[in-house]
């Protein structure tokens, strides 16, 4: 693939990373900090997107070894997975959520399992509805999982929490910590230029998914902390959105107010599901999502997806979780 890079505002330029899987292309942000270079998200640790970042920067006369600050949006392959090979090849100062952080040590860890053998999955899945004893555990999760594709930092160089101001040269990185996607997402904010780089949180066409897996607190709610964190982020004024997958756009307020209406309306078509007939996650997400066929890997992640959207149902008050014999149900109030 060849390389692609414009540069979106004085000094900022996005950069297209090939990916095997769909989406096919992750924007990443190389920006000039005039005296040091700082690079927002990573793709992944494969030949073609790092041979991909090579010729972009080469366009601009930069080479990785140059990198100054490397910061992730959140830890998820596409965004994360080269940070230790673009940390080693430049010594880059490396900024992720501590949450985040935890997450690709236990991704590499979980690369080296499948979900369906470690101890707290089986119960979890079965309680769910979700037949697991039906797949093999190769197809539960996907084909990079346990590859030199995913080559993440698990010891960074710095934490970063809500509000902290990462100074790179002369420009001011503000953190805007939006979980829900993942537990430490982060949108990273240009207060000056009025620019703001959303990760995955604020995608100008689809949606990100937002499920609850077996390693979740029992009181996890990560769509009501997603649906927070659209809220939060239109408190603060940008002119330019900078997304990860999808093009650039203006209007955040907008998009996120659309976000949060998309996530009433499933959660209004899942309850219609479960009013006159208690279901489990499963079996909604089989009438929500489709029963084809797919891999069965797509089918947990709409299993789980449909688990957060109910969940967060119940919080609210408009669903109610019952339990019978190995199953938990969701029922419609």
């Amino acid at each position: 693939m060849g390389s692609k890079i414009v540069e979106v505002h004085p000094g900022i330029y996005e950069i297209f990373l090939p990916l095997p899987m769909r989406p096919t292309i992750i924007n990443v942000y190389l920006i000039d900090c005039h005296g040091a270079w700082a690079l927002v998200d990573t793709g992944m640790n494969s030949p073609e997107s790092i041979a991909t970042l090579e010729d972009a920067f080469a366009q601009i006369g930069l080479k990785i070894e140059q990198l100054n600050t490397l910061i992730a949006t959140h830890h998820h392959i596409d965004h994360f997975g080269a940070s230790g090979e673009l940390r080693r090849r430049s010594g880059a100062a490396t900024h992720i959520h501590q949450l985040e952080a935890a997450r690709a040590a236990r991704m590499l860890f979980f690369g080296r399992t499948s979900s369906a053998e470690r101890p707290e999955s089986r119960p979890f899945f079965l309680k769910h509805g979700f037949p697991i004893d039906e797949h093999s555990s190769d197809g539960m999760r996907p084909a990079w999982m346990g590859t030199q594709m995913y080559f993440p930092v698990t010891e960074p160089d710095h934490y970063i929490a809500d509000g902290d101001i990462i100074e790179v040269g002369d420009r001011k990185f503000e953190v805007i910590w939006t979980p829900g996607h993942s537990p430490g997402h982060n949108v990273i904010y240009l207060r000056k230029e009025k620019v703001m780089i959303v990760g995955d949180h604020l995608l100008p066409k689809i949606t990100p998914h937002v499920g609850i897996y077996p390693d979740a607190d029992a009181d996890s709610n990560p769509l009501g902390d997603f649906i927070d964190s659209q809220r939060k982020v239109q408190r603060f004024d940008a002119e330019l959105i900078l997304p990860a997958h999808g093009g650039v756009y203006q209007d955040h307020r907008h998009r996120a107010n659309q976000i949060i209406e998309h996530h009433r309306y499933r959660e209004a078509e899942m309850l219609d599901l479960v009013r006159n007939k208690p279901q489990t996650a499963f079996e909604v997400a089989q009438q929500i999502f489709g029963g084809e066929e797919r891999p069965i890997f797509h089918v947990m992640a709409a299993t789980f997806e449909t688990l957060a959207h109910l969940e967060y149902a119940r919080i609210e008050g408009r669903a109610r979780k019952l339990e019978r014999g190995d199953r938990v149900l969701f029922q419609a109030l």
